[in-house]
């Protein structure tokens, strides 16, 4: 299921795969995605904030989308709003962990979704290293819209 979805993501979001984007670890409440350096890199060795902005947005989508896909949700996900801190330059690998910021009730959302109802759903997202030192945090919320059907 990885990584047939790793692979759409690099198809439908082109960024990902450029990005070295890697899905390592998926369960009901947590995904962890590593990207090396290299192709995330500024000018001063460190990691890009636009770089380690987009992988944490699309990490905490990738989520909820997971989640969504598991649950039977036909459902397109979009950001709404995130708020970013950044602790310390890293120059190193990077390793982001997303989690849901809230236990949520998917049977509920599908429910809602079904009926064309929007769901709003939070993450909190975090960019650390290999030794597991908190570089950068998120908080997102994005909103569950329900497909159109053709």
């Amino acid at each position: 299921m990885l990584k047939t979805f790793q692979q759409q993501l690099y198809k439908d979001i082109p960024l990902t795969r450029d990005m070295s984007m890697k899905i390592v670890d998926f369960n009901n409440d947590q995904l962890i995605v590593q990207a090396p350096l290299t192709p995330n890199i500024n000018d001063k060795g460190s990691v890009f904030g636009g770089s380690s902005s987009a992988l944490m947005i699309i990490s905490a989508w990738s989520l909820i989308k997971l989640t969504c896909n598991r649950n039977a949700i036909e459902a397109d996900i979009v950001i709404h709003k995130n708020e970013t801190h950044w602790n310390k330059a890293m120059h190193q690998d990077l390793t982001i962990i997303a989690v849901f910021n809230e236990v949520y009730d998917f049977s509920y959302i599908k429910e809602k979704v079904n009926k064309g109802k929007h769901q709003r759903v939070g993450c909190e997202i975090k960019l650390v290293n290999a030794e597991n030192v908190v570089f950068s945090t998120m908080k997102a919320k994005y909103v569950i819209i329900p497909q159109k059907k053709v």
